[in-house]
């Protein structure tokens, strides 16, 4: 899709426009295999390690509710939101049969989408005959699809001319290339989707139960700071740091690294990574946190670097070498 092409790839696109729209790209990568060779075996230790700069990670430790701290639901579902910009659409069709079409977006400032109709789309003609819809998203580029999904439910409403200018320019930015039926046009309709319910999944966190926010708690809540660099951030450790994952991955669950079959970093927010592993048996996700929310990509890349040093340094405990004395008699 020509809105995530290489030529945005690197470029944090939070744009504020006039209207108070914003939104950010994402990008889609490529996901790396992971074969595992053998790596020496150490002993564990269960330890709290303090890492430098207000950062201290559970080393070799089982998960507890107080070190797997995660974003909110709300938070997570507003990082999902920000980080797609497309969505299934379905509206009631005048046979009363609810109908799913693809569409896009920008976001107003409290982050509920304003959607791009087509003038003639059926859709459009749903929406304004019954407003009552609801917008499905869920990021279809690796890493961010592992995440979570997310169902916004409510009625859309038509918004003043500004704001319709402002969100036309930025859909224009965000989603330039489109073809056919997906090529901006002038007479482009732009509504708000006025978000009564939000129906989350979260597929990393938790048991994957789905969970209803009500709109205020979606609205009132912040997408994750890290979203417009986790993805390079995860493939960058995933490709050219496999072993401080693995590392990482086999203390915290108490194993020896030539246990690890498979390992990968699955995502980063301002809390913590979560890890996906084996040891030989079912892959499972696991969470590392850090001990305060980190503020952008050099704190991220920090905390990663040091949890990696401190994790290498508990698998290679340092035992000094007793001082001998040599009489002189």
């Amino acid at each position: 899709m020509s809105v995530y092409s290489a030529s945005i790839m690197s470029i944090r696109c939070q744009l504020g426009v006039k209207g108070g729209l914003t939104h950010h790209a994402s990008v889609r990568l490529q996901k790396p295999s992971f074969a595992l060779t053998s790596a020496r075996k150490e002993s564990r230790r269960n330890d709290t390690v303090n890492i430098g700069r207000g950062y201290s990670v559970m080393v070799g430790a089982a998960d507890t509710e107080a070190t797997c701290l995660s974003p909110s639901g709300s938070e997570t579902a507003r990082t999902i939101v920000d980080l797609a910009a497309y969505g299934t659409l379905s509206t009631v069709g005048e046979n009363g049969i609810p109908l799913g079409t693809y569409v896009t977006y920008v976001l107003d400032q409290v982050g509920q989408p304003i959607l791009r109709l087509r003038k003639d789309a059926v859709h459009t003609a749903n929406v304004l005959r019954e407003n009552r819809c609801s917008l499905f998203v869920q990021p279809a580029e690796y890493p961010a699809h592992m995440l979570a999904r997310v169902t916004l439910i409510g009625c859309v409403e038509p918004v003043s001319e500004e704001i319709a200018a402002s969100a036309a320019e930025l859909h224009r930015t965000l989603h330039s290339g489109g073809v056919g039926v997906d090529e901006p046009k002038d007479d482009d309709l732009y509504y708000r989707l006025v978000v009564d319910e939000c129906f989350y999944v979260g597929q990393l966190a938790g048991n994957s139960a789905a969970e209803v926010l009500s709109g205020d708690e979606y609205r009132n809540a912040c997408a994750d700071p890290t979203r417009t660099f986790a993805a390079s951030l995860v493939k960058s450790m995933n490709t050219d740091r496999f072993e401080d994952v693995v590392r990482i991955c086999s203390q915290k669950m108490q194993v020896d690294m030539d246990e690890i079959v498979r390992a990968e970093m699955a995502w980063i927010d301002k809390q913590g990574v979560y890890m996906k592993v084996s040891a030989g048996g079912p892959l499972q996700t696991i969470r590392v946190p850090f001990e305060r929310p980190i503020e952008d990509e050099r704190d991220a890349r920090s905390a990663l670097t040091m949890m990696a040093q401190v994790a290498w340094e508990t698998d290679r405990p340092y035992a000094p070498v007793p001082a001998v004395t040599v009489s002189s008699e």
